[in-house]
């Protein structure tokens, strides 16, 4: 479910107007975040890194109005009372597809559910985008290396109003554990002081997993 947003009286107005005529309005954001806490909240209930991450990750987003809001095919600014996880899914074969969990507030439900379509689309394999579904985060883990910096591929056509949210390899530095996480944002939705928002309060939540975590 969404609200229709009333771009004539949005205090972003201006700004949006500004941005929608840029080729690619899209811009990054990447920050090292401390997961000593979040981690051994995790490895302790035995749960999944991967899936609790898409937890912490959606529920920072879904406490961040801008971050909730996606731009629809007829211009539109939609803002949903609720988004969702989606997120790359390693094959065996080394390809990849999509999987697209349901955001559940309680970390045990929506790890719960978010196994069981793990493993159904490592099952069935494929892509199997989703491009129509607004109501979602795109994630991209890549457990495999640390960065500080990523460029996602856009399609012409392409829906760019979706956050995107990259995670890396996390590693151990001075006694504690980082983990490095890029965001991209469509300008004409969100600024610096709302992927602040978004970075502050990740940062706050991985450092309390116990609100969570039970």
């Amino acid at each position: 479910m969404y609200d229709l947003i009333n771009i004539d009286t949005w205090k972003r107005k201006e700004l949006f107007r500004f941005f929608e005529h840029y080729d690619n309005p899209t811009w990054d954001l990447f920050c090292d975040v401390r997961i000593t806490s979040f981690y051994s909240a995790v490895k302790s209930k035995e749960a999944s890194f991967f899936l609790s991450f898409l937890y912490v990750g959606s529920r920072v987003c879904n406490a961040i109005e801008e971050l909730q809001c996606r731009i629809d095919e007829q211009g539109n600014v939609r803002r949903y009372h609720v988004v969702h996880p989606s997120s790359t899914i390693l094959y065996d074969d080394e390809t990849y597809g999509y999987g697209y969990f349901d955001y559940k507030i309680g970390h045990k439900e929506f790890i719960i559910g978010a196994k069981k379509e793990f493993d159904r689309q490592k099952a069935n394999r494929g892509v199997e985008p989703k491009d129509d579904d607004l109501a979602r985060i795109y994630f991209s883990p890549i457990p495999w290396v640390s960065f500080s910096g990523f460029r996602h591929p856009f399609r012409r056509s392409g829906n760019i109003s979706v956050p995107m949210i990259v995670f890396g390899k996390h590693y151990e530095r001075d006694g504690e554990r980082f983990l490095p996480v890029g965001l991209t944002l469509h300008h004409g939705l969100a600024d610096g002081f709302h992927a602040g928002l978004f970075f502050n309060k990740l940062q706050e939540e991985l450092d309390h997993p116990e609100r969570y975590i039970q």
